[in-house]
């Protein structure tokens, strides 16, 4: 399976920088309930769908320490047509890049079992899954709903719930949420996950967008709607987000935004909540050091250059075969924070960053970039493969978890600080 070794590669790209979360008792990931969008959730981020799917990164809670990622995307295709491409598990290697092969093992009633192969050069993966489908009880505006568990394998227990509802003539609204635990898989995938939940979420977020907008696609070009080929590049620009009002949907997760046209990802946007005031989040995120170790796992950030508002760095991750660096420039306004890729790796990418006041005093960050996963080590770029579905995938991923590390540097300069703060205790005698 190809997407394995690009996770393998790129972790190191889009971890985040918070110590590693260590695992607790965890429930059964293939039994545990999954969230998914209300009405009123799926009404607010209407606008937003309008450029592409969005993609909800919950955080962690007390019922699960896996929190879940739901990916809702609208489908230039009618409900049933979609229902139809999920409902068979046997097509699904004709339009799933990654899938080898499935067998159907068992059809009883509403479920389906089937086995499933993914081939990478020197072994291969395999896993158990049962399909279950839900009646809409002679009303399709009820929608459609499938319920996947993972039920053994190589990448571990898990759930997934598919949901599709209809959303005006010819058009639907494609719903996937998705929890994969991968500790008691087998020895690849559970060094993998050894990293922690940061680790669980990046791939979850991966083989999500790599199944839902690959079953998008297949549902439009069965009715005709299907726009494979590239768009016009558009300049990165800053997207209009209602953060106030996206507030108490934030209080769940990061939310990511994708400008997506046909195959083409014009670019990204996260938003997400800091649990700080906004000072001590700008001084992390206009301290390059800071924000080049906030930036990308593992890296190293050394200020080469300073003129005004300008501050030229250097950064690496001195790895074997995914070893990536180079040089970016960090600009600072009154408002937005610039960061632009000038030499090796990532030298076309544009990163750009500001801060909203919630009601309170705590500080929402809103990230926008435009950058390619593959621009990197070359055994990334040869595993994307100018895989889009794959590439972009990845490029969410990378959007979340540089949110995610910034607000857990904050957190960290927080705690030395009042550390540093607190009187010294005098020894015993």
């Amino acid at each position: 399976m190809r997407i394995l070794l690009i996770l393998c590669a790129t972790l190191t790209l889009s971890s985040a920088t918070a110590l590693a979360e260590k695992r607790d008792s965890f429930g059964d990931a293939s039994l545990a309930a999954l969230g998914s969008f209300t009405p009123a959730e799926r009404q607010l981020l209407g606008p937003y769908l309008a450029r592409g799917p969005v993609v909800l990164t919950e955080f962690r809670n007390r019922k699960s320490d896996l929190p879940a990622i739901v990916y809702m995307a609208r489908v230039a295709a009618p409900a049933p047509t979609v229902a139809e491409v999920i409902g068979n598990p046997g097509g699904y290697p004709k339009f799933m890049k990654a899938l080898d092969s499935i067998k159907v093992t068992s059809t009883r009633q509403h479920m389906v079992s089937y086995d499933w192969s993914w081939r990478i050069s020197i072994f291969t993966l395999h896993g158990q899954n049962v399909l279950t489908k839900f009646a809409t009880n002679g009303d399709p505006q009820r929608g459609y709903r499938f319920d996947v568990r993972s039920t053994g394998g190589d990448l571990g227990k898990g759930r997934m719930m598919w949901r599709v509802y209809p959303d005006g003539r010819g058009r639907s609204l494609l719903i996937l949420s998705s929890r994969i635990d991968m500790r008691d898989a087998n020895y690849i995938t559970r060094q993998l996950a050894s990293g922690g939940n940061s680790v669980n979420r990046t791939i979850n977020i991966t083989l999500a967008s790599v199944m839902l907008l690959e079953t998008k696609a297949e549902a439009e070009r069965r009715s005709g709607t299907f726009v494979g080929k590239p768009a016009a590049p558009k300049p990165l620009y800053r997207p209009d987000v209602d953060m106030l009002a996206l507030g108490k949907l934030l209080r769940r997760g990061d939310l990511v935004m994708m400008d997506l046209e046909g195959e083409t990802l014009h670019q990204v946007t996260v938003v997400g909540r800091s649990g700080a005031r906004t000072e001590p989040l700008r001084r992390v995120m206009t301290d390059p050091e800071e924000f080049g170790t906030s930036l990308v796992h593992g890296s190293r950030a050394k200020v080469t250059d300073r003129d005004g508002n300008r501050t030229r760095f250097k950064w690496g991750i001195p790895l074997p075969l995914v070893g990536v660096g180079g040089e970016m420039m960090l600009r600072t306004s009154r408002s937005v924070v610039s960061v632009d890729g000038i030499s090796g790796s990532f030298s076309e990418g544009r990163w750009r960053f500001d801060t909203r006041r919630f009601p309170g005093g705590e500080a929402g960050v809103i990230g926008w970039a435009k950058f390619d996963p593959a621009d990197s080590a070359k055994l990334v770029r040869r595993l994307i493969d100018d895989d889009p579905t794959f590439s972009h995938g990845l490029a969410t991923a990378m959007q979340v978890m540089v949110v995610r590390s910034l607000r857990s540097r904050v957190r960290h300069v927080r705690r030395t600080a009042n550390a540093a703060k607190m009187p010294k205790q005098r020894r015993k005698p």
